[in-house]
């Protein structure tokens, strides 16, 4: 009888098991249909829409190189602002506007002609390098943007944070001081209670019929103290070692001026410009991509725009008449330069733009978020070899590199095939030589 009970329990055991693995197989079964079914319907859209989708990277980097100097999404700046532009007009329209708005307005488009007159009859640039494609993908970016915009707005307006209220910007100054302020209070107490620990020992030493502490003797016991070899060659070494660290700190800082920022003739905004309608850097700095120098931009750059602009955001026409001052007087603006390498340093912007893909931000720091332009890295020598051990070459989709250092590009082959993996930096390629750098 026990052991027909022992086995009519393991029978059901068993039985158990193989119900719970039956579940767990359908189970399974269920949802690698549903994986498959969704990953056919995926591949289905993507196929089906891929090409009515917008590469909206590709058209804002178009948006920023072509459209930005004088367009905004959310904002009229020199023309109109875009957001819910392809409301306005249909895309066929759009596409012969954009490639070329003269030939537009020859043809009598009656809303054509309204926006040129409207704008002054100010004379749109033509793109006729431009494909259907790449005007689409400017048109998908706006649309985009647009929406992510009116996200922004809600947000701000609805209550990003606690309240709908802007905060009062902080006082710095006020906190410093009362920072100093509450420190001197501190060290005060400190000194009160250190005093008054003095006082009370110095009661329970006489109740307990000892001398009591007294400041000359404290004196004589600390001179003693620093007469130990040990004491005074230690303390000795501190103060040399402290000593030195700053020394050497000082003097690797002479020559180099991070965190400098000079007072400009003309209060120009980077934040603005740059960083909210997002002029691409290379329309005002002309040179960052042909030459050594990135160049200052001369008053008929900014007169593309302001010809247009009168009044700016934040100091309406007083900065701009400064500006339309010097561009009718002929005189250039005197900028206060603020990143100066020594004469013998030399830096070409076209070689670290252009072939070395490197972005502004990179040595400049975030420049589009700069109200006033100041410099962010120091430009010592060291930090420039560190960023020329560091950074990695890609030989594979610049034709620079690719023609002057193919023997590279064949060992990065060679060793992919070996499952390895092979990191080319500048340092690689000759950037610690001195002579790369030094005249």
């Amino acid at each position: 009888m026990k052991k027909f009970g022992i086995e009519k329990k393991y029978l059901i055991l068993q039985r158990f098991l193989k119900l719970v693995s039956s579940i767990h197989m359908i189970t399974l079964s269920i949802i690698k249909k549903l994986i498959i079914q969704k990953a056919l319907v995926a591949v289905m859209l993507f196929f089906c829409f891929s090409q009515s989708f917008a590469d909206v990277e590709n058209g804002k980097k178009l948006f920023s190189g072509r459209c930005a100097s004088c367009h905004a999404v959310d904002k009229k700046v020199v023309g109109p602002a875009l957001a819910g532009i392809e409301t306005r007009r249909d895309e066929a329209w759009l596409i012969k506007w954009i490639r070329n708005s003269s030939e537009v307005i020859k043809s009598g488009d009656a809303y054509a002609v309204k926006i040129f007159n409207e704008y002054n009859k100010s004379v749109m640039t033509a793109f006729p390098d431009l494909s259907d494609d790449d005007i689409k993908d400017i048109l998908g970016y706006i649309k985009e943007e647009a929406a992510n915009s009116g996200k922004d707005n809600q947000a701000s307006a609805g209550g990003g944070g606690s309240s709908g209220v802007s905060q009062p910007p902080v006082d710095t100054d006020t906190l410093k001081f009362l920072l100093f302020v509450t420190t001197g209070l501190l060290l005060f107490a400190a000194l009160a209670l250190l005093f008054a620990a003095a006082i009370l020992i110095n009661v329970l030493r006489s109740r307990e019929g000892k001398e009591p502490y007294s400041w000359s003797g404290t004196m004589k016991t600390m001179g003693d103290l620093m007469k130990n070899p040990y004491i005074a060659g230690s303390i000795t070494f501190v103060i040399l070692a402290v000593g030195s660290t700053k020394l050497v700190t000082h003097a690797r800082s002479v020559g180099l001026h991070q965190g400098y920022q000079p007072i400009q003739p003309i209060a120009f905004s980077h934040k603005l410009h740059a960083g909210e309608y997002g002029i691409a850097c290379n329309y005002c700095h002309v040179g960052v991509e042909k030459s050594k120098s990135a160049t200052i931009p001369s008053a008929n750059i900014c007169m593309n725009c302001h010809n247009y602009i009168e009044k700016g955001p934040q100091y309406g026409t007083k900065e701009i008449e400064k500006i339309k001052k010097h561009y009718e007087q002929g005189k250039p603006v005197e900028w206060v330069r603020i990143h100066n390498l020594p004469d013998f340093v030399y830096f070409n912007h076209q070689q670290h733009v252009v072939a070395g893909g490197q972005q502004c931000q990179t040595c400049h720091g975030p420049i589009e978020e700069m109200e006033e332009v100041y410099q962010y890295s120091d430009l010592s020598m060291g930090w420039c070899i560190n960023c020329h051990r560091q950074t990695e070459v890609d030989v594979n989709k610049n034709d620079y590199y690719t023609t002057v250092h193919n023997e590279w590009v064949e060992k990065k082959e060679n060793a992919k095939k070996e499952g390895k993996e092979i990191k080319i930096t500048v340092a690689d390629l000759g950037g610690l030589e001195c002579a790369k750098c030094h005249y």
